[in-house]
């Protein structure tokens, strides 16, 4: 009775601790599902976010956002084989131990049956409760065994299955964080102030403009304030023409154009460094095709 006890004992907690260690993982699984769903929702966001700034954040959010796309992709890759690989082996384990439980009610029902009759022969009768016995050892020993190795597998895939991720996740996620920290935030400042003061300037004539519609007092100032606008750009204009008079004409357009093919052929070597890692990826392959 005790060794059968003991039997029960072991099926009974494979039936319990696995179910629960199924449940949650079935619950991890789902909840990296929606990881990813919300993932791609902060992907779509960071597309919008990028058109509307300048050049240098607006490449700086495109690269993240693909990356992060790019990661989401290896995410769902991890759903799929956490699904296969871990969660259905451990929800096939409850038919298993169900079939085990009812074969060990059989063995210890044909066990009795023997005890019953061993006023037949005394020897027969002690024979058989051995065999059965043997048997049901045999059968324990098997289930045992073969839950053990299962997870010693279901669990070093699952750490496989994590490794992977996290080592793609990584390559990534490095890969653009360099791209965040190449970002000029500096150049993207002197856009804004220049087309502020575009702006501001166009606000100023259209005001100019209303006031001078209008008859009135301020019209005097306004134009006073014209006047002395005036005197002031003519009197830059007469200084910036005496220094371009004492240079030459012609070193300065070729150093101006020297500067110029330099200065594309820097942004372009930047852009195309500052690529995402997804980009580059897409290159790669498209080359070795």
């Amino acid at each position: 009775m005790l060794r059968r006890h003991s039997m029960e004992q072991t099926v009974k907690h494979a039936e319990k601790y696995l179910g629960e260690v199924c449940h949650l993982l079935g619950s991890y699984t789902r909840k990296t599902a929606k990881l990813r769903d919300k993932a791609d929702l902060l992907v779509a966001q960071l597309f919008d976010l990028s058109g509307t700034e300048d050049r240098e954040v607006q490449l700086g959010l495109k690269n993240l956002a693909e990356d992060l796309a790019m990661v989401q992709d290896y995410r769902q890759a991890q759903v799929e084989r956490l699904e296969t690989r871990v969660v259905a082996p451990l929800k096939a384990y409850g038919d298993i131990i169900k079939n085990k439980r009812v074969s060990l009610m059989r063995m210890c029902d044909s066990d009795t049956d023997v005890m019953s009759w061993s006023f037949v022969t005394e020897s027969k009768a002690s024979n058989n409760a051995q065999r059965c016995v043997r048997q049901l050892e045999e059968t324990i020993t098997d289930f045992q065994r073969q839950k053990l190795e299962d997870i010693k597998r279901i669990f070093t895939d699952f750490v496989t299955v994590e490794m992977l991720f996290h080592a793609k996740a990584l390559e990534v996620y490095t890969h653009t964080h360099h791209n965040l920290e190449a970002m000029n935030i500096e150049k993207d400042l002197e856009v804004f102030h220049a087309n502020d003061t575009t702006s501001l300037t166009c606000v100023t004539i259209a005001t100019v403009q209303k006031c001078l519609l209008k008859p009135s007092f301020m019209n005097l100032t306004v134009l006073t304030l014209l006047h002395l606008q005036s005197r002031s750009t003519l009197q830059r204009q007469r200084g910036m023409e005496e220094e371009e008079e004492e240079e030459d004409e012609e070193e300065e357009e070729e150093e101006e154009e020297e500067e110029e093919m330099y200065e594309s052929e820097t942004e372009e070597g930047q852009n195309i460094s500052r690529q995402s890692y997804a980009a580059q990826y897409t290159q790669m392959h498209r080359w070795q095709k």
